[in-house]
């Protein structure tokens, strides 16, 4: 009897797993763990620390799957998370139980964003921010190469800057110039990576299901996110079947 797959949705920068009880909570990765409950996977939901470097939130994330045992491991990740994820896959999985790394908005190759709060931001917006810049981003790629024996596959967002919140404009606006189209945070050339990158209608938050614009259908908003993770959670099944 083939095990069961472990789906580990691993959150961005200021992110988190669930907050609050009851109907009042709020998830990161809204209604995703209920959309997927039916199929034969287990999905864990980690919360790392939100302020921490890569590497510290790289531990935490591989002590995590440690004590999930020898079940296959999927990460799927949001943002920031997706280097995270690529240091454990890189770095903490000396049982190869990892299979699968899916980055979704996640700036492998840095953000312009993070290159101006850097150099405007001040002293309490640099730790969040220098990992994220784009020079950090090249020396994390040389140093973190990707394995050989996974898959990385890739989601990039984007939105042109007329179907932007008004609030995310003066960032598109600002990625566009310097490296072109986004998703108000990252940009679609640094969030594609590995030999698969699927580009969809979203903001950064919309990747998530965090709606912050008016409703339009005319311009696909709200984007439909649990229709993007259960297509992500029915191929994982779907190539598991075909091996």
């Amino acid at each position: 009897m083939r095990k069961r797959l472990a789906l580990v949705f691993v959150h961005g920068l200021l992110g988190f797993d669930r907050l609050g009880r009851g109907p009042l909570s709020i998830e990161y990765f809204r209604g995703v763990r209920a959309c997927l409950a039916d199929l034969p996977v287990d999905c864990h939901f980690p919360r790392l620390r939100a302020w921490s470097r890569v590497e510290a939130r790289a531990r935490l994330l591989a002590e995590y799957l440690d004590a999930l045992g020898s079940q296959p491991c999927y990460l799927i990740a949001h943002s920031r998370g997706g280097l995270d994820a690529r240091y454990v896959a890189a770095r903490k999985d000396p049982r190869r139980r990892i299979r699968q790394v899916i980055t979704i908005g996640t700036p492998h190759r840095g953000t312009p964003l993070a290159d101006w709060f850097l150099r405007h931001g001040g002293a309490l917006v640099r730790p969040l921010v220098e990992e994220l810049t784009t020079a950090a981003c090249q020396q994390f790629n040389r140093e973190i190469p990707d394995r050989e024996d996974i898959g990385y596959v890739s989601y990039a967002g984007r939105r042109p800057l007329a179907e932007m919140p008004l609030w995310y404009r003066p960032w598109t606006r600002l990625i566009e110039r310097a490296a072109g189209e986004n998703d108000a945070q990252v940009p679609v050339s640094s969030a594609c990576w590995g030999k698969n990158c699927h580009v969809v209608r979203a903001d950064h938050l919309e990747l998530v299901g965090w709606q912050l614009g008016r409703a339009n259908p005319a311009i696909e908003r709200p984007f439909d996110h649990l229709g993007f993770f259960r297509r992500i959670a029915e191929d994982i099944l779907n190539d598991v079947d075909e091996v």
